[in-house]
């Protein structure tokens, strides 16, 4: 009970210490950075790192269970195709999550956050209001640029600003596709 406490009172002193910085900051000095999800998703995965990297990974599991007769792990691993596809699905096409591609790019996203001046990056799917005086910069092509995105990618990701996300719960799960 007393390490439970602890625990509690020390998250809420580092959670207190954040309120009290988060306020010094002026509004007129706060900058958010916001990036198009899908724009980020579809970059990722048309690059050598994104699709063609996890097939040859899947690849490979699948090899490495088939080589040692392991069919629970076959059968495991031919769900992953038609699931991943689906999950890709959301996120390029409407505003699913991205954090699995974020995780690849972490590191690099406090550099985006100083070159554009901003405190915080969050999708702007996932920014439900912000107050109307409030300078939201948009740091999509910097996170785009990180994938060595092609012309067709880049064309593709312009093409996107004009066209709304279709609504998540429209993405039905459809496996045989």
């Amino acid at each position: 009970m007393k390490r439970s406490i602890l625990v509690i009172s020390g998250a809420l002193a580092l959670l207190a210490a954040d309120v009290v910085t988060a306020q010094e900051v002026p509004v007129e000095e706060m900058r958010i950075g916001t990036f198009d999800s899908r724009a980020v998703a579809l970059a990722y995965y048309r690059s050598p790192d994104g699709i063609e990297r996890m097939i040859q990974e899947w690849d490979q599991k699948w090899g490495d269970a088939e080589a040692a007769g392991d069919s629970g792990r076959m059968e495991e691993l031919k769900l992953f195709k038609p699931s991943f596809q689906h999950l890709m699905h959301q996120q390029v096409f409407s505003t699913g999550s991205i954090c699995n591609v974020l995780r690849e790019i972490e590191d690099d996203l406090s550099d985006i956050a100083a070159e554009t001046g901003v405190s915080v990056i969050v999708s702007q799917w996932e920014l439900p209001y912000s107050a109307p005086d409030l300078p939201l910069i948009d740091v999509t092509p910097q996170i785009v640029a990180l994938f060595d995105a092609d012309e067709e990618v880049a064309s593709q990701v312009a093409q996107m600003k004009d066209v709304d996300p279709v609504p998540l719960e429209e993405l039905l799960y459809q496996p045989e596709h």
